[in-house]
């Protein structure tokens, strides 16, 4: 659970019951009984088992107690935000890179955090990006014939490049500003029900490129290419594509106060990105954008006309 959204009164008499807060592992059972009493856990087997263990002895009334009635609980103080209405979501993922033998790019499998004991491999990272409606409404070319170029609002241009289109790999990375970008889309096929779009764009992101800055606090930078497919459906008035896929190459340090090496190889290193519309209804499809709870360091999320 996010323990910096501590949700209504009753969810926040659990966190303080098992004495969540802040960033570790607490395994407990739903009724607030903590299983292990140690507090340095860590996602691994050697550790999770016994505990696992330990939870298949518990009784059913244990395991699976009867919970107060939500409709009692009082609302939280920090709610989680919501998308606007009739706004757009959009999934990101972001992962490194490396290049094989013969100089194609692929997924990189290598470890990081190479001084860290428990090192893990690479994994790739997700994040979402908002739209309000009159923001995606606003991708949509006025005249629809083929070859016909639109170019992407600034506004949106610097949201998506800041927050889903740097490397966020380490995890709690704050948005990079725009130093320079382009989006631009082209209308490829107009039909009675569907507008088919190619998306393209380059950005610079953060400080420019400086190898004496390596280890420097606040050296963080990138550049990447994006491109995309997107389509709209004209007769229920929405996107049902959104398809976009980016190369970057990143450089300094990456948390931007301290120096925090993940050890990647080459320098600058190369990362991707790849999005998706998100068009389900589960808890994480509602997990607002990093950035716009955190620390967007890029400017608001939704800047005020």
């Amino acid at each position: 659970m996010d323990t910096y959204f501590r949700g209504n009164s009753q969810e926040l008499e659990f966190c303080k019951t098992i004495g969540a807060g802040g960033n570790h592992l607490v395994v407990t059972t739903a009724s607030g009984e903590v299983l292990s009493s140690k507090r340095n856990l860590r996602l691994r087997e050697k550790e999770l088992s016994p505990i696992l263990k330990e939870f298949h002895k518990l009784t059913e009334a244990k395991r699976k107690p009867q919970l107060p009635d939500p409709a009692t609980a009082k609302p939280p103080r920090r709610p989680l935000p919501k998308l606007p209405k009739g706004g757009m979501a959009i999934e990101g993922f972001c992962t490194y890179l490396d290049t094989d033998n013969q100089n194609s790019i692929r997924r990189a499998q290598r470890f990081y955090y190479e001084k860290n004991p428990d090192r893990w491999e690479v994994e790739t990272q997700s994040d979402t990006l908002w739209l309000k409606e009159s923001e995606w409404k606003s991708l949509l070319p006025q005249e629809l014939s083929p070859g016909r170029k639109h170019t992407v609002s600034q506004v949106i241009q610097n949201r998506f490049y800041s927050t889903i289109g740097i490397d966020y790999m380490e995890g709690s990375v704050n948005s990079l500003p725009v130093r320079k970008s382009t989006m631009h889309l082209t209308v490829k096929k107009v039909t009675s029900s569907k507008i088919q779009l190619e998306l393209a764009g380059y950005a610079y992101l953060g400080k420019e490129f400086d190898i004496t800055q390596k280890n420097q606090a606040r050296s963080r930078g990138s550049e990447l290419r994006i491109e995309g497919k997107l389509e709209f459906d004209s007769k229920k008035q929405k996107f049902t594509r959104f398809d976009i896929v980016g190369v970057g190459s990143a450089w300094g340090n990456k948390m931007n106060y301290t120096n925090r090496e993940v050890l990647i190889r080459p320098y600058p290193w190369l990362y991707g990105i790849a999005c998706k519309l998100i068009t389900g209804d589960s808890p994480k499809d509602k997990l607002p954008p990093y950035n716009l709870i955190h620390y967007g360091s890029a400017g608001a999320y939704f800047p005020k006309k």
